[in-house]
């Protein structure tokens, strides 16, 4: 039985592992590589029209998502062993509250709910991909 607890410690610390591989990856893509900066809507926060670029909104996208990714990685290291594992899934479970919450803030007719969901599955099957739950 202990032997059992150990096995699942072990397993929760090779997942978390393989979250910051994988974390650290997307901040590199989305920051470095696409240029991702939530600053991209300050400059065009000043133009009179009110309107914000598609180039803007997607650095400023990618911004966010890797400001929102370090954050979660910040946050796991202040626990160790498989407790940063405990941290990741509870943090999973937010975020999709927060989707969920501003989503829920959007006009209906846009159908808010199914592009949130898209997303959502594009994440994860991003990196799923090779993951069955057979």
């Amino acid at each position: 039985m202990c032997g059992d607890l150990e096995e699942d410690d072990t397993e929760a610390e090779l997942l978390y592992d393989a979250f910051l591989q994988a974390a650290h990856a997307a901040i590199h893509e989305a920051i470095d590589h696409r240029g991702g900066s939530r600053s991209r809507l300050d400059g065009e926060a000043a133009e009179s029209t009110g309107a914000v670029s598609d180039a803007a909104l997607h650095g400023y996208m990618d911004g966010l998502f890797g400001d929102i990714l370090s954050a979660c990685i910040k946050d796991g290291r202040r626990v160790d062993g498989p407790g940063a594992y405990r941290v990741l899934a509870s943090q999973s479970i937010v975020l999709a509250r927060v989707a969920g919450f501003l989503a829920g803030h959007l006009d209906p007719r846009e159908d808010p709910l199914r592009n949130s969901i898209e997303a959502l599955m594009t994440g994860y099957d991003a990196q799923n991909s090779g993951h069955t739950h057979d």
